[in-house]
């Protein structure tokens, strides 16, 4: 483990508002370095889209994190249908998971309230940094405090990619996309 502590000594802060100095590729090859091999291989197949059903992990950081987003992201499929008035297909075990969450309805249903997608997307983002922090309580120099700056690394990175010249061009795609429907 004491491998574990230079490499989290030496990386740089994910501040809010601030450069992201270090991005997810150049934070797993330094970590490459450090890591067991298992938990390199876990890092290297780490993503903010957690697997669709349960899988077994050995990190206790991940399987909170993955158990918390699979969740809310059944929960906001839940709430989305629901505003469009549609019904939404979970499984019983996908509803299960929405039932038992501690809070992914509840979020869910506020994200779905807002009215600028943009200010659901920044929202959903603060209460999934909360969650890492929540889950990363503790663990500073371990494999789950490795995983837990990949996982801040990545939603940072996913933050930064919703510009307003980004949205713009997603809104002409799927305007101009419509309009060769109709026409």
């Amino acid at each position: 483990m004491g491998s574990y502590y230079y490499l989290m000594a030496q990386v740089p802060a994910v501040l809010p508002g601030a450069p992201v100095i270090l991005n997810s590729g150049n934070f797993r090859e330094l970590a490459g370095r450090f890591l067991s091999a298992a938990d390199g291989r876990v890092l290297a197949s780490l993503s903010l889209e957690p697997p669709r059903d349960a899988r077994a992990v050995s990190s206790r950081f991940l399987r909170e994190w993955h158990a918390r987003e699979r969740s809310l992201r059944l929960a906001l499929s839940r709430a989305r249908a629901a505003r469009l008035k549609r019904d939404a297909t979970l499984t019983m075990t996908e509803d299960e998971d929405v039932r038992k969450s501690r809070d992914a309805l509840a979020v869910a249903k506020a994200a779905v309230a807002y009215d600028n997608p943009l200010a659901a997307e920044r929202y959903l983002d603060s209460v999934r940094l909360s969650w890492v922090d929540e889950l990363s309580a503790g663990h500073y120099f371990d494999s789950d405090a490795v995983f837990a700056y990949a996982v801040r690394l990545l939603l940072r990175e996913r933050a930064d990619r919703f510009t307003a010249e980004a949205g713009r061009e997603a809104y002409s795609a799927i305007y101009n996309q419509i309009l060769g429907e109709e026409a």
